[in-house]
């Protein structure tokens, strides 16, 4: 009786020891990983190019950081940088001639949520439309984006989602910056100039364009 559990113990041991040491190898299949998580080690400004990147790339990434960190570091600054678009053309000379079309300011919401500066929507000399945030700033959030929504002053994830344009990540919470508009485009459905993080689901912030 004796020698059978020595028997039973010693494999229990060694049962535990072959865990610990494949620990990297499986703990990923148990980690309960939220939608918006964070990328370990990468600079608090990279957060929202990261959590901007398709899903399936940020889980594939996510797990390679739990068996080699400093090489899956590596592979997401790589995939962030990929995956910036190129900058625009210099637009400063057509906008001292830009026609602006409509504008409005953003509203501070509550103290969590705010914004402050204009939004401005103008039509170029050349025909292209943009949305330009003049004098901006916000609270800050991970996954920022942009849209023009047809309600005037969306408060709610639901009254966003219905008919708004996302017109991609927002470029900073502070600073002037704008956005190019897709051609030949009814605008005129277009009622106000939101920032939505989603990584909470909420509205940081909107400019009624009128």
């Amino acid at each position: 009786m004796e020698l059978r559990f020595r028997f039973i113990l010693l494999t229990l041991v060694a049962l535990i020891a072959v865990a610990v040491w494949t620990f990297p190898a499986w703990r990923v299949y148990f980690r309960e990983r939220g939608e918006n998580a964070p990328f370990p080690g990468l600079a608090f400004e990279l957060q929202d190019d990261f959590l901007a990147l398709p899903r399936a790339q940020r889980e594939k990434l996510l797990d390679e950081y739990e068996r080699n960190a400093t090489m899956a570091l590596d592979m997401a600054l790589v995939a962030i940088e990929a995956d910036q678009p190129a900058p625009p053309e210099d637009i400063g000379d057509q906008l001292e001639a830009a026609r602006a079309i409509v504008s409005g300011e953003f509203q501070e919401l509550d103290a969590l949520h705010w914004g402050a500066g204009m939004a401005t929507i103008y039509q170029l000399l050349d025909g292209r439309r943009i949305l330009r945030f003049e004098n901006f700033a916000s609270a800050r959030c991970s996954d920022v984006r942009v849209y023009l929504a047809r309600d005037p002053q969306p408060l709610s994830a639901l009254q966003l989602e219905a008919g708004s344009l996302d017109l991609g990540r927002l470029k900073g919470n502070i600073g002037d910056q704008y956005y190019f508009l897709p051609t030949d485009h009814d605008l005129s459905v277009y009622e106000s100039a939101v920032v939505f993080c989603r990584q909470f689901n909420t509205v940081l912030t909107a400019a009624r364009l009128r």
